[in-house]
């Protein structure tokens, strides 16, 4: 069975959800600013939801390897840690009007649910980069998707600055939503500008607002 995805490092710590962090899914799905511009409509406020959710997770993991949604914490100074929302990849849900954006099988979605305090910290941006590592060096993925809320403004400078360029508008369960995308080779260029260019191209999604992609 292959390794579980994890990751830790001095910003963020990531690991798959357990069935007992239900609470934590709830928790975050409990502020009405963290729902109020998601593509999809699951209601994981609600106890019976969340804790479904997480149970599903544990199949996703073994039946996707190296895919899913991952519980996202930050550490703190006495060696605890707060959590913080969760970063996802996911497998594209094609829908009418993707395929015409260039969206194919075996493309991936990167994705985002931050809790209000880390908006605008950029934890967004640290998380995303450490998922299309994963993406594209240990999956071999050809392109992965932003998608966000037409409205959210702040997701879409976040996928600007990890070099996501917009495709159009489609449908989201239902809902219009923009997709940017990614392709492998142009993440690879984007790994050879100097760490003062790569600030500069990222400095357009330092506004601290709303930070939930799909």
């Amino acid at each position: 069975m292959p390794t579980p995805f994890s990751h830790r490092c001095d910003k963020l710590l990531l690991r798959e959800f357990a069935a007992d962090d239900a609470a934590d899914i709830q928790a975050l799905h409990a502020d009405p600013r963290v729902r109020a511009l998601l593509p999809d409509e699951q209601p994981l406020h609600e106890t019976r939801w969340a804790r479904d959710f997480a149970a599903c997770l544990g199949h996703f993991y073994r039946r996707h390897p190296g895919l899913g949604i991952w519980r996202c914490a930050v550490p703190l100074d006495d060696a605890a840690e707060q959590f913080a929302g969760w970063f996802s990849l996911m497998p594209v849900q094609a829908s009418p009007g993707t395929e015409a954006l260039g969206m194919a099988p075996g493309d991936a979605e990167l994705g985002s649910r931050l809790r209000p305090e880390h908006w605008g910290s950029g934890l967004s941006l640290a998380g995303g980069e450490v998922l299309l590592r994963h993406a594209f060096e240990r999956l071999g993925l050809r392109t992965v998707w932003g998608i966000c809320h037409p409205d959210n403004r702040s997701a879409r400078a976040c996928l600007e600055a990890l070099g996501f360029t917009p495709r159009g508008r489609a449908a989201y369960e239902g809902q219009p939503s923009d997709h940017h995308a990614l392709e492998a080779s142009t993440w690879s260029s984007l790994q050879t500008l100097s760490h003062r260019e790569r600030l500069r191209h990222q400095r357009r999604a330092t506004r601290p607002a709303h930070h939930a992609l799909a």
